[in-house]
């Protein structure tokens, strides 16, 4: 007896002094790795239980029990050992997003930040494109200025200094992570990181020990690329631990793994549930690199508040919770970093456009205009064209104010059977090279489909029925300025021309007089003439010029499937 209960004091001493230093060497290693501390507690007690003096029955039992209890009680008294986060400045951009629904649903981040801090409509412009108001925020220029129209564009397309440039100009460590229209990346002079958004056609990121995040999001590009063991299961989710995953993030993504194999889900499920695994990756390893580079100004991109809203409008008004997951996950992203900003950070929240149900109904709201054949004519018969999809709406950017001209005048002799103009053309005042279409007609049936044709082509080569999307921009977004100097309030109409000095304003950096708008949160600082002297001389990370990432396109409904638009 004597000998058994001294085997169980050993057992039970040495599991618990190993699973604290087990403990110990994680949260030096990664101190938010394991934020499940019951997985962590089953782990060490396997572990215990194997010990030598541990293999007789009642000990393994004693022995398994004793880390199964330290476990967490250890790791809740480490807990997360990290202090205030070290930025002075944290962008959260949320694409799409709209006020709408963060009213309508129990968020408490963003309820909480709306009362302590300035909230208001941020008003977009047409055309209404993500890269192209993206770069309008990041800038502060338009798009007849800063160049970027369509999706079809590289970093080295804008032509105008984005916010990025301006903190780095300025002596800034700089986090960039997925901002569109970020690819190919570049390094800081002054330190921070750069994961490029989801318009990358290739995983470079900067550092390059990130670009596990990129591998990840373009996992079916990088196999049908044939990269070997670089895409291989165990090894990536070590690369992702490495710069900063969670366990439960590798735990939802493996319970995610189970369902899919075993109850085969359908595409609303499987396209919500790879949705939030990648906001829970880019939340982790985003925050993980805010402390580990310390970069004084960053930002955070988010992009499921957008992808299901352009399929699943329609199923959240009727009570559906695809989108209202997104929405949870970005309050709870949010919520983190409130928690994690120090007493003088500030926090702006901003989405580039907001959301509406898709126009129409009935027959009018089943279809869709296509964009292949139609930019492949007017490239071939006007001018080389990128022709872009939102909603019932097309856009047809173009070299110059000039050329769109010529393409109205080819749009009103592009006429269907009866010969009158398939399409109404109409402008964009802020972008002159662009042009918008809409169908003349936009009662489409399935017999106009069987026996109309339109420029000598059949009707099926410029619309589809269906009802995928339901969905669709709409102009007002989302602006909420939250911490230091802010004074809580209502903001009312924010122009989009406003953000960017409100955000450089929140950064402690000066805007440019060529900057049409003002801050409308914290106080500028004087300004400089331009900063479009940078832009010559940033020189980007090599990479192979694929484009973009084609796939993400048609699966949010911008272009058709088959061979992309050509670039102008």
């Amino acid at each position: 007896m004597k000998k058994l209960l001294n085997a169980l004091l050993v057992a039970l001493g040495a599991s618990a002094l190993g699973t604290a230093a087990a403990v110990t060497l994680v949260d030096r290693a990664h101190p938010m790795f394991n934020d499940l501390p019951w997985i962590g507690a089953a782990i060490a007690a396997f572990g215990a239980a194997q010990l030598p003096w541990a293999r007789r029955g009642r000990a393994r039992m004693v022995a398994a029990a004793a880390s199964l209890l330290a476990a967490p009680i250890w790791m809740l008294s480490v807990g997360d050992s990290l202090g205030p986060l070290p930025a002075r400045m944290v962008i959260f951009g949320v694409d799409g997003a709209t006020w709408d629904v963060i009213d309508a649903e129990p968020l408490p981040a963003f309820h909480a930040m709306s009362v302590e801090g300035a909230r208001g409509d941020l008003i977009s412009m047409e055309p209404m494109f993500s890269p192209l108001l993206w770069t309008t925020i990041a800038s502060g220029r338009p798009v007849s200025e800063h160049g970027v129209r369509g999706f079809h564009v590289h970093s080295d397309d804008c032509k105008v200094a984005r916010w990025w440039d301006i903190a780095e100009a300025s002596g800034d460590g700089v986090g960039l992570y997925k901002w569109l229209v970020d690819y190919p990346p570049r390094t800081f002079a002054h330190g921070g990181f750069w994961v490029p958004s989801w318009l990358a056609p290739t995983p470079e990121t900067w550092p390059a020990r990130l670009s596990a995040v990129k591998e990840v999001e373009l996992a079916n590009r990088l196999r049908r690329k044939a990269v070997g063991e670089r895409g291989a299961s165990l090894a990536l989710a070590e690369r992702l631990v490495d710069v900063g995953v969670r366990l439960s993030t590798l735990s939802r993504a493996a319970a995610w793994t189970v369902e899919e194999r075993l109850t085969h889900p359908d595409e609303p499920r499987r396209n919500t549930a790879m949705q939030l695994i990648r906001g829970d990756i880019d939340r982790d390893v985003f925050i993980a690199q805010l402390y580990a580079e310390a970069p004084a100004v960053a930002s955070l991109n988010y992009y499921a508040t957008d992808g299901l809203a352009h399929l699943y409008w329609d199923r959240y008004a009727a009570g559906g919770g695809e989108l209202r997951a997104a929405y949870r996950q970005a309050d709870e992203i949010l919520g983190e970093l409130r928690r994690r900003l120090g007493p003088k950070g500030r926090i702006l929240v901003v989405s580039d456009h907001g959301f509406k149900a898709m126009d129409g109904s009935g027959t009018a709201g089943q279809f869709l205009p296509l964009t292949e054949r139609l930019s492949a004519r007017i490239s071939a018969e006007v001018v080389p064209v990128d022709v872009t999809r939102i909603g019932h709406k097309l856009v047809v950017g173009t070299p110059s104010p000039a050329d769109a001209e010529r393409v109205r005048a080819w749009a009103s002799t592009f006429t269907d059977s009866a010969g009158k103009p398939f399409y109404k053309t109409g402008d964009f005042p802020d972008d002159p090279g662009s042009v918008a279409l809409t169908l003349a007609d936009e009662q489409i049936t399935a017999d106009r489909m069987k026996i109309e044709r339109v420029g000598g082509d059949p009707l099926s080569d410029y619309v589809t029925l269906t009802a995928t999307y339901t969905g669709t921009h709409e102009q007002r977004g989302v602006i909420l300025a939250w911490g230091a100097g802010v004074t809580p309030g209502r903001l009312g109409a924010v122009p989009l021309l406003d953000a960017a000095p409100t955000l450089l304003a929140g950064g402690g950096l000066p805007a440019a007089e060529d900057m049409s708008g003002r801050a409308r949160v914290w106080p500028e600082l004087p300004r400089v003439a331009t900063w479009d002297g940078l832009v010559p001389g940033l020189r980007f990370l090599g990479a192979d010029d694929e484009g973009v990432n084609e796939d993400m396109l048609k699966a949010l409904g911008y272009v058709d499937d088959g061979k992309p638009s050509p670039k102008p």
